[in-house]
This record gives structure tokens, sequence and C-alpha cells, in this order.
């Protein structure tokens, strides 16, 4: 007998569904244009929107088998007729970390450590034993994963920090992004996502729960998920900007593609002038003396 659904929440891109003891994620079709009342159009796209989805179930099963890193069980994952896919785990019950400072102290009553709105020792060791996890067991059993091909299982998933479907030269071309096979394991497997919004807390312990949230998990150039050693929310934020740099560390061959075939040539010369992006004269010295 299926559990009924207790909660259901919607976003742009995906559907969430809970029960007692599940969690539903299904990817959604496009949306509908939307005229603002200002008489733009309004169009929502997000390349890739179903694959992740799969990605992250194929993901979590990785893991689970792979590491101790603590993650939800996967129960099923697939996909629906229409296209739309689908991953279903256990429920966990937790607290997300970025979370907590809205809650108050998390202890018993009789043992609280105070009575405002914010409990800062409540929120310090939170973070704390995140580090902790991330630090000793989480990224040290990833970096022992290795392989010769980027992504997983044939699907490459961008990084987080490229908003590939807003900016030149990325904009409409998903082709760039290949496994880039290489003779040795060199590509290391990351998280992709690594925030506060993603690690599930314990609300008695205050220990890790879970790592959630593997969309865009997979094997990739070691550094390319650019962990800054913190869960600041700025510092994640500032990940998604000064991306120059980092497009010719990890993303130089799938940038260069991208650049030979952007239509205007012209504005991608500005930007390079601007240090937006990278030169890419300089990029293919680069990579052809390597």
């Amino acid at each position: 007998m299926t559990s009924p659904i207790l909660e259901s929440v919607e976003s742009f891109d995906v559907a969430y569904e809970f029960t007692a003891t599940t969690f539903k994620k299904t990817s959604r079709l496009p949306h509908p244009p939307e005229t603002l009342p200002d008489g733009r159009i309004f169009i929502w796209f997000r390349s890739w929107n179903h694959e992740r989805i799969t990605n992250e179930a194929k993901a979590l099963e990785f893991v689970a088998k792979n590491t101790t890193i603590p993650v939800p069980r996967l129960i099923e994952h697939g996909i629906h007729p229409d296209g739309r896919r689908y991953l279903i785990t256990e429920r966990l019950d937790g607290i997300m970390l970025h979370d907590i400072e809205e809650q108050g102290c998390l202890r018993p009553k009789t043992q609280q450590h105070t009575e405002g709105k914010v409990c800062k020792t409540c929120v310090d060791q939170a973070y704390s034993s995140a580090l902790a996890l991330i630090t000793d067991v989480f990224l040290p059993q990833l970096s022992k994963l290795k392989s010769k091909e980027r992504g997983l299982d044939g699907f490459v998933m961008p990084p987080r920090w490229l908003s590939i479907d807003t900016q030149p030269p990325w904009k409409g071309n998903k082709a760039a992004f290949q496994t880039l096979p290489r003779k040795t394991a060199e590509y290391h497997f990351q998280h992709g996502d690594l925030a506060a919004h993603n690690i599930m807390m314990d609300r008695e312990t205050l220990q890790v729960k879970a790592v959630l949230d593997w969309e865009y998990a997979g094997f990739y150039p070691a550094g390319m998920n650019r962990w800054s050693g913190t869960l600041d929310m700025e510092a994640y934020r500032s990940l998604c900007v000064d991306l120059g740099p980092a497009i010719a560390e990890f993303l130089a061959e799938e940038y260069l593609e991208c650049y030979e075939t952007w239509p205007d040539q012209k504005q991608l010369e500005r930007l390079v002038r601007d240090g937006e992006i990278p030169d890419p004269v300089k990029l293919k010295k680069k990579l052809g003396s390597c």
C-alpha cells in the first residue's frame, strides 16, 4: 500500500513529495512562457533538468557503496513516459544546517544555553561538526575515488558555479561537455554543491545525519568543486563570480569549443578584455604546452 503524501512542494524545475517514510524528487517539464506585468515574456529553462535527477540517483548508489559518508538510502529511480525523471529515498528526520540559526536552542528546556531566538552555542557546534566530517571523512574518502573519464556513467554535469543557460559562450552548447578520457585515472569524485543547505544534522546530537543533493556529482579535475574550506554562505555565493581563472583551469577544452562556435565574436572579445572570460589565444598556447 502506497503511503499518503503528507507534503508537496514545487519549484520551476523540480517537484518534491514527502510521505512519512520517503522523499521523492521529480523533474518538471518546461514551464510555459509567462507574461510579466511590464509586458516582458518570462521563460524558465534549465539544461539537463531531467538528467541531473538520474545523475543524483547514481551518485547516491555509488557513494553508499564506496564510502562511509552518510547519505539517504536510495529506494528507486526511473523515467516517466513524458520524460520526467524521479528518485525516491528514505525520509530522514533532521534539520538542515543552514536552518539551525532560526530554531533557537535545540537542547532540552532544562539544559538550554539561551532563551534567545539564536543559540550561538548550538550553531557553532553544528557547523563545527559539519566541517569536521567534511575535513576528516568526506573529502579524504571522495579524493580516493578516481576515474579516467569525467562525469558519472557517461553523463557530464557542468559545475554549479557556471551559468550555462545564460552566460556566453556556453549558452545553448550542451554538446561541449564530454567525458574527455585520459590515459590515467586523474579525475576525482566530487559532490559539486557542498553547502550548508545540503547538509542535514541530527537535532539532538548536532552531528551530520546526511549529505544531500548530489545532482552535480561526478568525476572531475581535482579542485573543480572549488571548496573554500568554509560553509559560509557568502563564500558559497562568491564561487559564481570572477570565473575566468576557474574556466581556464578546469574547463579549458570545453570553453575553447564553445568560444569558436559562438555567433557574436565581438561580444566575446569584449568579455576577454574585461577579464570575465579567458583569452582563447593564451589558453590554446597553454594547452599546447601541456
